[in-house]
């Protein structure tokens, strides 16, 4: 089988045309391991994929990804696999690989590279086959073939010693700074001591300022209520005097009409006499007196009214005058009113935002790392490193640069995004009695696995994110092996969750090749060992279905069957409280 194997395979190689065989890759090893997801990325969309022995795919499930990708999975219903030939059609050009199983893989092993074989760069892909071309010439033979596995095993074991060397790097780097911040931390405490003396001083003025418009400004309104009640007893003063006068020349008035009336009948009666003795020259006299008499009555009445009238003026003119100067106090009284008013409002206004400047200081302090040095530092604990513990259950890729800026853009990508269908498996407990962990989206990118998982602190303490892992479990609920953490969402600095906040992470690893009746769980807990932790269980089931929303399966050439794929099993049991027992036995 290995020799026909090979035959196949340098036949291929050798029998294409130099124009084709420019860009197709010619018997490159993929390694496939039992509990890791093998992908392959491509510069264009796959079209086809087939193995060379029809019985390979009772080994290997091939699925399309992505459209420019593929992955490939054992099938673990064997204990092994043949190694064999895959033949992928993509983009105009044709591929064809060594598929070999490894049954010494471990998805856990910091010194070999995950099961991923980009080559998504159509630049990178022609250089790689013009490597492979110039080792072929050299040695048309199964010679070249081994040459080639040795060169490429060189190479990634390269690749991981440098990743292995830079995590470590790292690692010292970052705690050497969190060492430093700490320092820097009671450095800084005096400095903040002194600030916040100044502050209090700043906050003790402004209240006294406060306290002291508002003195000023009730005895501003005290004067002007006293201002209001003296100028309207005035006003009612005046008018009662005003109106008493007008009432007394009224009165003048109406006697002189009277006595007017009462000589006008008197003269009457004297004119009647004299008409009864017809003494025609007293008559006529009479009536020349009684003519001037009413003229002179007339006039007295007009000038009498007329004095009146004018009295009435002047009075009204003078009343209006002293209105127009009481008007005109008033309205200073109430400018300077409104001015003691705005005072006292923004000195109120003023020591209102000092003292929310102040919380707000404050709430942000307690978060500082000086803040968190106080509260969290002098007490031993640790918020500034990764979580004790957490270093054992993560593996080189965690503090790759590269690797990690492109882990976050996934990451925060998936936070951002809001997706349909979302899981939501809960926690099976709450921390410190009222964080909830919710499970809400996995999703899957090249080989890589993303947990997002959502913290929701519901008490009135933070939550302070600890050590972060992942346990398999096979059929029977034992728990099979750790799955080293390749990426979190926060590395240096892990989140603290405050009080009635949410905030998400995602968790990455390698991808695991989980089967219906086995399960992954995610185990968090806080740093402070007395506030516990929680784990969120997912079946297989769950895995493999959302996994099957990014792949599609590959028909059989040559037969109406599909690839000998995983099915989700029904009546398995999802309580997280007989993993959770079993990790810490593990642990």
């Amino acid at each position: 089988m290995q020799k026909k194997y090979l035959v196949l395979l340098l036949g291929f190689i050798t029998g294409l045309p130099y124009a084709l065989y420019a860009q197709n890759i010619n018997g490159e090893k993929i390694l496939v391991g039992k509990e890791s997801i093998t992908i392959i990325n491509f510069p264009d969309r796959v079209l086809n994929i087939n193995f060379s022995d029809d019985g390979a795919y009772d080994y290997y499930i091939p699925k399309r990804r992505e459209e420019r990708s593929i992955s490939l999975q054992f099938n673990k219903e064997k204990e092994t696999a043949p190694n064999t030939a895959l033949l992928v059609n993509e983009g105009g050009r044709s591929h064809m690989f060594r598929i070999v199983f490894d049954s010494t893989y471990s998805i856990n092993d910091d010194s070999r590279p995950p099961l991923w074989y980009d080559h998504s760069s159509l630049k990178e892909l022609k250089a790689f086959v013009q490597r492979q071309k110039e080792s072929m010439a050299k040695d048309n033979n199964e010679a070249a073939i081994a040459r080639l596995d040795k060169e490429q095993e060189q190479e990634r074991k390269k690749e991981m010693d440098a990743k292995k060397a830079e995590a470590a790097i790292a690692q010292k780097k970052n705690e050497a700074e969190a060492a430093q911040r700490a320092k820097e931390a009671e450095k800084q405490q005096k400095l903040e001591e002194t600030r916040g003396k100044e502050e209090a001083a700043s906050l003790a003025k402004a209240k006294k300022d406060a306290e002291e418009k508002e003195k000023q400004l009730l005895m501003a309104q005290k004067k002007e209520e006293e201002n209001k009640k003296a100028a309207a007893a005035l006003a009612k003063k005046q008018e009662e005097e005003s109106a008493k006068k007008q009432a007394d020349e009224q009165q003048k008035i109406r006697e002189l009409k009277a006595k007017q009336e009462a000589e006008a009948k008197a003269k009457e009666r004297e004119l009647q006499e004299l008409k009864a003795k017809k003494d025609q020259d007293a008559l006529a006299k009479a009536q020349k007196e009684k003519e001037l008499k009413d003229k002179q009555a007339a006039e007295a009445l007009a000038k009498a009214q007329k004095e009146a009238e004018e009295k009435k003026r002047l009075q009204e003119e003078a009343l209006a005058k002293q209105k127009a100067i009481e008007e005109e106090k008033r309205k200073k009284a109430a400018e300077e009113f409104a001015k003691k008013e705005a005072e006292q409002k923004a000195a109120r206004e003023k020591l209102a935002q000092l003292e929310a400047e102040r919380k707000e200081r404050e709430a942000n302090r307690a978060y500082s790392e000086i803040g968190l040095w106080q509260r969290y530092g002098k007490k031993g604990i640790d918020v500034y490193n990764i979580p004790a513990g957490q270093m054992a259950m993560v593996n080189a890729d965690f503090f790759i640069v590269a690797d990690t800026l492109r882990n976050f853009r996934i990451a925060d990508s998936l936070i951002k995004t809001a997706a349909s269908g979302k899981l939501d498996i809960a926690a099976g407990n709450l921390v410190n009695g009222g964080v909830k962990m919710t499970l809400e989206n996995i999703a899957f990118k090249d080989v890589h696995t993303y947990y997002k998982v959502k913290i929701e602190n519901h008490t009135n303490e933070d939550f302070l994110l600890g050590k972060t892992y992942m346990y398999w479990y096979d059929e029977k609920d034992q728990a099979k092996m750790i799955i080293k953490c390749s990426y979190l969402t926060y590395i240096n600095f892990y989140p603290i969750v405050r009080p009635g906040t949410t905030q998400y992470i995602v968790f990455a690893t390698r991808s695991p090749n989980v089967i219906a009746s086995e399960s992954l769980v995610l185990f968090i807990e806080d740093r402070r060992k007395d506030k516990g932790g929680t784990s969120i269980v997912i079946p297989g089931s769950k895995y493999i279905s959302e996994l099957a929303k990014v792949q599609t399966p590959v028909a059989v050439s040559g037969g109406n069957k599909k690839t000998n794929e995983p099915q989700p099993e029904t009546g398995k049991k999802d309580s997280g409280k007989s993993k959770k027992k079993k990790s810490k036995k593990d642990n």
